[in-house]
């Protein structure tokens, strides 16, 4: 399932600028540039160029980094010198959502990395991992149930979103401590994600909005004034997960549910029994029709042969 962190600031404060952050996320462009040196062909030149990605928001493209800092330090007001002035969602697939999301837009069943598309199928694919998130930025907004004050899309927040499509392995990773792998080496494989810096406050300013909160859904009153609060982390997750089996018509296996993970990662020895028991079934059942419907195609077919 998308797993959506709300609370991630990639290990940056995020009680003043964000810039170091929006810095940061430029690494990619940054690698992409090295290879831009390393190459005299023109045609590699456009290939290399292609690849770049650039901060979106909900209307808008290819946003500067520049312009990024300035919207999100200048959304700040009546933030004190301590508050958190943004967050930093991640939007993160699983290796059978991102293998979906290429199939879907691409005749490519097996493409190992993203350098395998070719620049059409490339812009396709980004494309559609833009929409998606924009889904989820309204998610974000509506389970803040704020839709009284105005807080109705991800159209009234301020965020701005940038796609990244590798990722580099650490020291602590397994792959290291071995020796299959050196610190900075690329992953193998698909690793498209998505990083978010998301405003604390929304368009009009009026709105503080806290994902950390530990409060799921909250009224309070007080100077006769009724407002609510809270962010429900488990309902924006699942929300998520619904929003991309619809978008890309994803057809979920039991095992990959957010709600049933979640049980057999965090449940007691009988949830998780007991779980795994009705999945078992399930995946039987559904083994058993495509069984029978394949059998009855390949019949029929027989049938009506001449």
């Amino acid at each position: 399932m998308p797993i959506s962190k709300p609370h991630s600031t990639l290990g940056a404060t995020n009680t003043s600028s964000c810039s170091d952050l929006a810095m940061y996320l430029e690494k990619e462009n940054n690698d992409l540039d090295k290879l831009l040196k390393k190459t005299n062909s023109i045609n590699d030149k456009r290939k290399i160029e292609s690849r770049k990605q650039f901060f979106f928001s909900h209307s808008e493209n290819n946003i500067s980094t520049n312009q990024v800092i300035s919207t999100i330090d200048s959304n700040i007001k009546k933030l004190g010198k301590k508050d958190a002035k943004y967050f930093a969602p991640t939007i993160n697939f699983s290796k059978e959502e991102l293998k979906h999301i290429i199939q879907s837009v691409t005749d490519k069943k097996d493409a190992k990395n993203v350098w395998e598309l070719n620049i059409q199928e490339y812009e396709l694919y980004n494309n559609k991992i833009k929409e998606y998130t924009k889904l989820i930025m309204t998610n974000y907004a509506k389970n803040f149930n704020r839709e009284n004050k105005g807080l109705k899309s991800g159209n009234d927040l301020v965020y701005f979103a940038k796609i990244e499509h590798f990722r580099k392995f650490k020291g602590i990773d397994d792959e290291v401590l071995k020796g299959i792998y050196k610190t900075g080496d690329l992953k193998p494989g698909i690793n498209s994600h998505v990083h978010l810096i998301v405003s604390r406050k929304d368009k009009t300013q009026k709105l503080k909005l806290t994902p950390t909160t530990k409060e799921r859904s909250t009224t309070r009153t007080i100077g006769g004034n009724t407002y609510h609060v809270g962010f429900d982390r488990m309902k924006w997750i699942n929300m998520n997960e619904k929003s991309f089996d619809d978008f890309f018509q994803y057809k979920r296996k039991e095992r990959e549910k957010f709600i049933n993970q979640y049980i057999l990662k965090n449940g007691s020895p009988k949830e998780k029994a007991a779980l795994l028991k009705e999945i078992e079934t399930k995946e039987q059942v559904i083994e058993n029709t495509q069984n029978y419907v394949k059998n009855n195609t390949r019949n029929t077919s027989k049938r009506w042969r001449w």
